[in-house]
């Protein structure tokens, strides 16, 4: 049973603002994944998605794939996007080429995804630049790691790592780890398109005009994402792509019942005595509203308004005390749940801060239960914490943003906005880690004001807050003319020299000044060698050094975009 923030936080004398938000569950059809041919042997204990009847957009997925079609799948959190392919891929025997956005969600489903190889017996393979280096350490060969990656039914990979090895195809294709299996795939899937932005959009779609070319070969294309503004769009270009008929399917997210909880502060009661001492002054103000008079009248308006009344009270040199919060009284009280709290903050700083103060509160043999995630701490313990979240071991995790994406812990029950993002999207994002398990009875949103943001949106009334969050996610545009995208498959048929240019690809190689005759220049060098996914830059990490009480300490290299944030 989770625990109910409502009782404690009033327990501790702060005043919230409270509302539920019901649950959520897509439709099904009369067909359980046991009545399929590759779950038919898995016992009913072993998985437990074997006797779940599929959802609507799950069989019509199944079907639209099985028909030969593209599919575009718009559905949102929590509502079994990956079994949607996984099944047909099963059923039908196919390789499948899986590109996610980061390397935390490419180790969540790889995790997730050997769940099912276990007990129906397809070949799973993931990799990446961690998993490439690693297997070189080990005594791996280019060749070597070539010929296992191709044995691969399913191959999990990220398009930063693709690119790359894209790349290595057109300048050395014996470098190229990928090549072994690349000409086999029969499907490949895109999930949460909705992360990236329109530059990292063209990359896909060029790498999946590059894979065309390098293949030789109609593959099926899957999109996967929660919003997507033109799909009709989308479908015309993945048609263009493989010839193939592209379906748009819409789905529901899964969401169990969540209670959404505002915390405004401890000592209200107090500043509203205070203001009300002072309401003369304040009610002289021109052109003040009615209701101002009606905060310093009635308490309950007053504690709905309580930041806008302040602000105007400030203004007119009132002395009032600050709003008093302590984040970690509150999260204290998480400790002995049944589930993890994951606590977002606006920077490592901020996360690391909270942290560590709640860790000094605990007795040593305890603070195994406190966490942080970040860019700061090193992909094999961060991969552990968020292996002892799912145990029961880690009950509170703060992240900055690494955790905000895709990730499926499962036991996550709460999420604890200290600061909210100032966008609607990176907020549905981080909403959308919990409550993604049908035994969790309900969740909670809790949000604490720690920025100008909360405090500008709070001065208008909780209720403009609330509206805020209620906002739909905004819509993801795919540019079908962007010439980014274009750019990329143009220097690599150059770069390669295996494939004649388009007219227009020339041309737009001679207006940027990136070739010289039948060689590159040495500005088509350079936007080569910089042409990567998340970044215009050189395809190698970040030197970072950390230094403890005077030593030094050499940290992971990042990328341009992790060490920005």
């Amino acid at each position: 049973m989770t625990f109910d923030s409502t009782k404690k936080l009033k327990e501790l004398g702060y005043d919230i603002y409270y509302y539920k938000e019901p649950g959520i569950e897509p439709q099904v059809v009369n067909r359980r994944f046991s009545d399929f041919e590759s779950f038919k042997n898995v016992e009913k204990n072993s998985l437990y998605i074997t006797e779940q009847k599929l959802y609507v957009h799950q069989y019509q997925t199944y079907l639209k794939l099985s028909e030969g079609h593209n599919i575009i799948l718009k559905s949102g959190t929590g509502s079994g996007k990956t079994e949607a392919w996984l099944l047909y891929a099963l059923e039908k025997h196919k390789k499948v080429l899986v590109i996610y956005p980061t390397l935390a969600l490419a180790n969540d489903q790889i995790r997730r995804l050997k769940e099912y190889s276990t007990y129906i017996g397809f070949k799973l393979e993931g990799i990446d630049a961690k998993r490439r280096s690693e297997a070189y350490k080990n005594g791996f060969t280019t060749s070597k790691l070539r010929n296992k990656l191709s044995e691969a039914d399913i191959l999990v990979t990220n398009p930063a790592f693709l690119l790359t090895d894209l790349k290595r195809w057109a300048s050395n294709s014996r470098s190229c780890v990928l090549i072994g299996f690349l000409p086999n795939i029969d499907l490949v899937v895109i999930d949460e398109l909705d992360f990236y932005g329109p530059r990292e959009i063209a990359l896909l779609i060029s790498m999946l005009k590059i894979l065309r070319l390098i293949t030789g070969k109609i593959f099926q294309i899957a999109i996967l994402t929660a919003t997507l503004g033109n799909p009709k769009e989308m479908a015309s270009i993945l048609t263009e792509i493989n010839t193939l008929p592209t379906s748009i399917i819409d789905g529901k997210p899964f969401r169990v019942p969540n209670n959404v909880i505002i915390i405004l502060g401890k000592n209200l009661r107090k500043i509203w005595n205070i203001l009300r001492e002072n309401e003369e002054l304040i009610l002289s103000v021109p052109g003040i509203g009615n209701d101002v008079k009606d905060a310093l009248e009635d308490f309950e308006v007053f504690r709905n308004n309580v930041y806008k009344i302040v602000q105007i009270a400030r203004g007119l040199q009132i002395s009032v005390p600050n709003i008093y919060i302590d984040p970690i009284e509150i999260l204290q009280r998480y400790l002995d749940d049944n589930g993890v709290t994951l606590v977002f903050t606006r920077s490592i700083a901020r996360a690391e801060e909270l942290s560590r103060k709640l860790r000094m509160c605990l007795p040593e043999d305890e603070r195994i239960k406190v966490a942080s995630h970040h860019h700061l701490i090193s992909k094999e313990l961060r991969e552990r914490i968020e292996a002892m979240a799912r145990t029961g071991e880690v009950k509170i995790v703060f992240s900055p943003r690494t955790l905000s994406q895709g990730i499926d812990i499962g036991t996550i029950i709460r999420i604890v906005h200290i600061g909210l993002p100032e966008d609607v999207r990176e907020f549905h994002q981080r909403e959308g880690r919990k409550g993604r398990r049908k035994d969790i009875d309900f969740t909670e949103s809790i949000i604490i004001p720690g920025s100008l943001w909360d405090r500008e949106l709070l001065s208008r009334g909780v209720d403009v807050l609330k509206q805020w969050m209620e906002l739909p996610l905004e819509n993801v545009i795919v540019n079908k003319d962007n010439k980014y995208g274009k750019l990329l498959v143009a220097l690599f048929k150059f770069v390669s020299n295996k494939f004649s240019l388009e007219k227009d690809e020339v041309e737009l190689l001679k207006e940027l000044g990136l070739i010289e005759g039948n060689l590159l220049s040495s500005r088509g060098k350079r936007t080569w060698h910089n042409i990567n996914f998340y970044e215009f830059a050189p395809p190698f990490g970040i030197k970072r050094i950390k230094i403890l009480n005077g030593k030094e300490k050499y940290l992971e290299d990042i990328s341009f975009i992790d060490l920005v944030e």
